[in-house]
């Protein structure tokens, strides 16, 4: 099925040139930890190292392009106060504070310069303890998603509701007392598990494992606007370049379409890769809109991260990315670098221009074959996290 880290695809059916192919990587020797038939057919990637759990680390790849960004990250704070796996996380877009949700039906608050400081890891990494603790949902927390303004942020989980929170001020002391108007209303409407949040103004997209996706504005009395519907199981949606009159969804029926907000209708269905037909390996996991230009990136099942053009629907690119599912996205402020996790335990930076690999980090362990369930970049400052399966959240810096 691979060759040089691409899809065999036919020359009819090929919408990229032979010079967009994955870029060569130089990577490490060590041995692997997956058998011989998977590690055929990873070419350069087979020799990424993933670390022994006692030794977790960060593994630089150095490319030949001078044009490479070249910012080494390295872990800066560890968030350990979670029971249960961490789902979701979300930066404040001006303080330095993240948001975490997890399978314990928490959500919590950190500040990463005011929050007490447990213990250090090492010289150069800080173990903190959350400042807030937000409880509302009875069933593990799925998603969230922060409000421009950083005002409020909203939550959803496995119990369907979506949750409006307003955020305490960062200076509040962690034993204080519980404070009731912190959350600030439910938006009652899905039936079933709330999978992702997207926002973009005033504007929500939710979609929900009830099928449907629903467009709100939590700040009017009537918050529900629209209700979408179609075949199958919503996965994964974005707005389109943070345009609130499109938006792109991708279904568990492998199909992915762009909506007109104002119509209600489909816009435009992707077209698949020809090998992904009937193939339950291809499912995205998840996927995200380019800032600027036409392009959405989608991580997949299959260790995939593939390229779109959301004008055309085709696909212009496709690497294997990782060594297991990949599972989260996430693009830096200045639009240079991508961030891919991945249930091998392992966060990767790629370039966006030329898309090779400049640096991997093994940073999670695995729990119930689960590792890294989401990654995210501060819009402001120079951070990035991962959260995991391991109940535990990074910081890099």
């Amino acid at each position: 099925l691979f060759k040089n880290g691409t899809d065999d695809i036919s020359s009819e059916q090929r919408t990229y040139s032979e010079d967009e192919q994955i870029d060569s990587m130089m990577f490490r020797n060590s041995k692997n930890f997956i058998g011989e038939n998977v590690i055929e057919g990873l070419d350069e990637l087979a020799r990424v190292t993933v670390s022994n759990d006692n030794d977790l680390h960060d593994d630089v790849i150095t490319t030949n392009d001078s044009s490479d960004f070249r910012k080494t990250w390295n872990i800066k704070y560890v968030l350990r106060s979670h029971l249960d796996g961490i789902r979701c996380v979300t930066f404040h877009p001006v303080e330095s504070v993240v948001i975490t949700g997890s399978e314990d039906r928490t959500l919590k608050l950190w500040n990463l310069e005011k929050s007490a400081v447990l213990r250090k890891s090492t010289s150069t990494t800080q173990d903190l303890e959350p400042i807030y603790t937000f409880r509302r949902h009875t069933a593990p927390v799925l998603c969230v998603a922060m409000n421009p303004t950083g005002e409020q942020f909203y939550s959803g989980g496995l119990d369907s509701i979506i949750s409006v929170w307003n955020i305490p001020n960062s200076e509040v002391d962690p034993y204080d007392a519980y404070d009731s108007n912190v959350l600030y209303k439910v938006l009652d409407g899905h039936t079933d598990a709330v999978w992702q949040l997207v926002i973009s103004g005033q504007k929500l997209l939710s979609c929900s494992a009830d099928g449907s996706i629903r467009l709100w504005d939590a700040n009017l009395n009537e918050p529900l606007q629209s209700t979408f519907h179609n075949e199958g199981i919503p996965l994964s949606i974005d707005w389109l370049m943070r345009d609130t009159s499109q938006f792109v969804v991708t279904y568990d029926s492998l199909k992915t379409f762009i909506y007109d907000t104002e119509t209600g209708q489909i816009v435009r269905q992707f077209v698949n890769d020809h090998s992904s037909l009937g193939d339950e390996n291809y499912r995205i996991n998840r996927l995200i809109s380019h800032p600027c230009q036409p392009i959405i990136i989608t991580a997949h099942d299959d260790r995939k991260i593939r390229y779109f053009d959301s004008n055309s629907g085709r696909m212009i690119h496709s690497m294997v990315a990782h060594l297991d599912s990949v599972t989260s996205l996430a693009i830096d402020p200045q639009q240079t670098c991508l961030l891919s996790g991945s249930h091998d335990r392992s966060i990767r930076l790629w370039n966006l221009e030329n898309r090779n690999c400049l640096q991997e980090l093994t940073v999670h362990q695995k729990k119930d074959d689960e590792s890294i369930h989401d990654v995210a970049f501060h819009s402001s400052k120079p951070y990035m996290t991962s959260v995991g399966a391991d109940s535990i959240a990074k910081i890099y810096a």
